[in-house]
């Protein structure tokens, strides 16, 4: 048997899930913008971004992307659940981005987001970790509770 020590996993109350609901708005706002002092400042130094088709990149890289690319042309975010451990909240959901291709095109790409923010010594919530896992194929039939938060996905994508 194991022993669970630390801080538990928890919902967010109302008052800290506005807080990172804000957070997420400015860094999606800030991405259709380009945005770069403000991207800065949401990002904590250590960020790894992973990208849904697997390219990841440091802070640094994620800001020389958007800045040469500009690729973000419009992004949709699902319901979001938020979890905390002590300073650490952890955000799933889903996402919808559209985006620019190099040869002008645009494209879109959905899927389940996972991201990680702590709250920092100056009591700002920043982004260490963002992963994107794109929709894929299906080959298995869904379990009960599959098909279940499918239906609930599919309803609150027609809202």
């Amino acid at each position: 048997m194991s022993r669970h020590t630390g801080s538990p996993v928890v919902p967010a109350d109302e008052a800290t899930r506005a807080e990172i609901l804000e957070v997420e708005e400015r860094r999606r706002q800030a991405l259709l913008d380009i945005d770069l002092a403000v991207l800065d400042d949401l990002h904590d130094d250590s960020l790894i971004h992973t990208h849904a088709p697997g390219l990841t990149h440091t802070k640094a890289q994620l800001l020389e992307h958007v800045a040469s690319r500009a690729p973000y042309r419009g992004a949709a975010r699902g319901h979001l659940t938020i979890r905390l451990i002590g300073d650490v909240a952890l955000v799933t959901g889903r996402l919808t981005n559209r985006l620019g291709s190099p040869d002008g095109s645009e494209r879109t790409v959905a899927g389940q987001v996972i991201q990680v923010l702590r709250r920092c010594e100056d009591g700002k919530w920043r982004f260490v970790s963002f992963q994107m896992t794109p929709d894929g194929e299906h080959v298995w039939n869904p379990t009960e509770a599959e098909a279940a938060s499918l239906a609930a996905r599919e309803q609150e994508d027609d809202r």
